[in-house]
């Protein structure tokens, strides 16, 4: 291990600059400058959620860090990724759920890409804090893709995309719905609602980035 981490040395993944392994994915001045922004990022309630907490502005490096883990297969980048999205929760005194679960992706896609990167998200949020991880929702394959869609075209696609698992169990929970981008708040929104008719009791939602209008 130590032979290939002289040969491949750990690099932030905001800006290159080399790090060491206990930097966890991100050199000082982007994890301070990530902090700034965590902390006057705001993120209004989507509906049908108790709230949504957002790590940072999707924008910049950053923005270019969440598409190369999203499309380019930089796996590694996943950890600090929740690690962040975990701080930001802390950060703002938010409450800790009963079952951690993720904004579903469709089969083809997860092939395509080769893993849910929301779920990876949430997974690791759940380990870290010692909670239950459940995929509680499915996609339907043939659904439009909510990047591609307009706005007001955003709601309509997702009401329609997204529906239960046969085998969950969120009856009486409080649930913890991460996603990895938030823009319009449509797919949280319509994940959160149908949550709530499953049993979940109270919704929140978190995501690493948030897109800025």
């Amino acid at each position: 291990m130590r032979a290939l981490t002289l040969l491949y040395p750990p690099k932030c993944m905001v800006c290159g600059e080399r790090i060491s392994e206990e930097q966890h994915g991100l050199c000082p001045d982007c994890r301070a400058r990530i902090g700034q922004d965590m902390r006057a990022l705001y993120c209004s309630t989507p509906q049908n959620t108790d709230g949504l907490v957002c790590a940072a502005p999707y924008q910049g490096r950053f923005r270019r860090a969440v598409l190369d883990y999203k499309f380019n297969q930089r796996y590694a980048y996943g950890k600090p990724l929740a690690e962040l999205a975990a701080q930001a929760w802390e950060l703002h005194h938010m409450p800790r759920p009963e079952l951690v679960t993720c904004v579903p992706i469709s089969a083809a896609h997860a092939h395509g890409r080769g893993f849910n990167q929301s779920a990876e998200l949430a997974k690791c949020i759940a380990a870290q804090w010692d909670i239950p991880f459940e995929e509680t929702l499915r996609r339907r394959v043939l659904a439009r893709r909510q990047v591609d869609l307009r706005a007001e075209e955003r709601w309509h696609n997702a009401r329609r995309t997204f529906f239960p698992r046969s085998s969950a169990d969120v009856n009486g929970k409080t649930v913890l719905l991460v996603d990895d981008i938030v823009t319009t708040g449509a797919t949280v929104s319509t994940c959160a609602g149908i949550l709530r008719e499953m049993g979940a009791v109270h919704v929140w939602a978190l995501a690493v980035a948030k897109t800025m209008r």
